[in-house]
């Protein structure tokens, strides 16, 4: 039978720090994961508000409207369409912390 032989302290060092290095990697993977399910929650909300603001501004006059949010806030800009009378554009911006959504819509008065 063959004899084992025992490992140096260098070699057990280099194991451990790679151990570490694995095992922090994965941490920080996981922690990464999960803040993006968060935003990903505040893109869905921030859509249903944006079509809560298309039913509720899209037979108001022309104007800018605004709605403020904890997590930021919409604007509703309604204009004529070119040089149709009986068209609107609708425009509705969300602004999340540095990050812009933008509808648009062609509405008929």
């Amino acid at each position: 039978m063959g004899v084992l032989k025992g490992s140096t302290l260098i070699e057990t060092i280099i194991a451990s720090v790679i151990f570490m290095s694995v095992f922090a990697i994965s941490l920080e993977t996981i922690s990464r994961l999960t803040v993006g399910q968060e935003d990903n929650m505040a893109l869905v909300e921030t859509g249903h508000r944006m079509e809560e603001c298309y039913r509720e501004y899209a037979r108001r006059e022309n104007g800018l409207y605004t709605r403020e949010y904890e997590w930021g806030e919409i604007t509703v800009l309604l204009r004529p369409y070119r040089d149709y009378a009986r068209l609107r554009e609708m425009v509705i911006t969300a602004g999340i912390d540095r990050k812009r959504l933008e509808l648009r819509h062609v509405v008929e008065n």
